[in-house]
């Protein structure tokens, strides 16, 4: 069931959501100067950009076709791990991305 948009609720869609964006991220800009969080607060915004990684990357990892994915057969787990522990290793970006798309490989043609 797909739901047909009218060219005018479209562009009501887009102009919020461009608002909303120009608003909240201008506000900080614009008073930033003037007013400083607390430093608890500001100790805690330092992880906002881990946590949304996180909240974008766990549910594919441990999802598959909507169904809770954690057993030998979900290559993404080994792979995740691996790349994981690569990455604590030798901090290498490049490196992790290539560790972990190894082991997703290999897992998939010899484990599963």
């Amino acid at each position: 069931m797909s739901e047909r948009y009218t060219i005018l609720q479209m562009l009501l869609i887009v102009v919020g959501v461009m608002a909303s964006t120009f608003i909240t991220r201008s506000t900080l800009l614009v008073i930033g100067e003037r007013w400083r969080f607390a430093p608890r607060v500001d100790a805690a915004l330092r992880y906002a950009p881990v946590c949304a990684l996180a909240a974008l990357v766990v549910p594919e990892l441990v999802f598959r076709q909507d169904v809770l994915a954690l057993h030998w057969e979900n290559p993404r787990l080994p792979a995740a791990v691996a790349a994981g522990l690569f990455l604590l290793w030798k901090h290498s970006i490049v490196g992790c991305i290539a560790v972990g798309m190894a082991v997703f490989t290999l897992w998939r043609l010899f484990v599963i």
